[in-house]
């Protein structure tokens, strides 16, 4: 978590040297950037997620203050007539906007991550998409995750992370691998048995390549999607249930701005 939240807050601080306005967090959960990193007070920062996720966070964070010009939404993403609603009222007041979708995507459908997909690249204001990726493809999860993951598990699982998304408009501009910012920040990668073991033997180039299947990325808009949504019959699990559950039970967490 620690890593992938510093490879994210490089590629926030490459989109605004970019010019962006506006930041849409798109299942904002428990994030606090607007409050501990150095953003420009003209900068509008708009966190969407559950209601009950935004009263915890009005309530609990009520005393701070804010860096920049900071709105919460309530919405379930997966609503899609109040999404678009919400991306035509940022997007017709904003001239250059970043979406952040930081561990949401692994949690909807591979229909629901290509409507949206197509659905940002609709809105001309929309220009920078970062999330954090997992570019492994379709596998077995090592033991003991099925258990782990079974209330929340993982829909989102294509061949090449970066081409299904440039079909629909959106090619990579900055990655960061996972191995790559661990080694930055001098933190360990954690590795579960035996994934950990399998990798400690192995020749250390091999291994530093499978750990670099994920990180994050900076997606810049494309002049023109190649590809259209998904059919939900062309999909292996049109629903995401999880995502419901899984976004709703991040209020147990505690908050901190540190």
């Amino acid at each position: 978590m620690i890593i992938r939240t510093s490879a994210i807050d490089r590629l926030i601080n490459e989109a605004l040297i970019a010019g962006v306005d506006t930041v849409l967090n798109l299942g904002a959960g428990l994030d606090t950037r607007p409050y501990r990193m150095k953003l420009p007070a003209s900068l509008r920062w708009v966190e969407l997620d559950f209601p009950n996720i935004v009263e915890l966070k009005d309530s609990t964070l009520a005393e701070y203050r804010p860096v920049c010009k900071l709105e919460r939404v309530g919405i379930d993403l997966l609503d899609r007539p109040s999404r678009n609603k919400i991306l035509a009222r940022y997007g017709t007041t904003s001239k250059n906007t970043l979406v952040i979708t930081e561990g949401v995507l692994s949690y909807f459908s591979i229909h629901d991550a290509a409507t949206l997909a197509s659905e940002l690249h609709a809105t001309p204001s929309i220009r920078f998409w970062i999330q954090d990726f997992d570019n492994a493809g379709k596998r077995r999860l090592p033991r003991g995750w099925g258990a782990k993951l079974k209330a929340a598990p993982f829909l989102f699982q294509v061949k090449d992370w970066f081409e299904f998304f440039e079909k629909y408009g959106w090619r990579s501009s900055q990655v960061i691998t996972s191995f790559e910012e661990s080694q930055r920040i001098n933190r360990p990668y954690p590795l579960d048995f035996p994934f950990g073991l399998i990798l400690r033997a192995i020749p250390k180039t091999m291994s530093q390549k499978i750990l670099s299947l994920s990180g994050a990325v900076l997606m810049q808009r494309a002049a023109t999607p190649s590809g259209k949504p998904l059919n939900r019959s062309e999909n292996l699990s049109a629903t995401s249930p999880s995502f419901t559950h899984s976004r709703a039970n991040a209020a147990r967490a505690p908050i901190s701005i540190t």
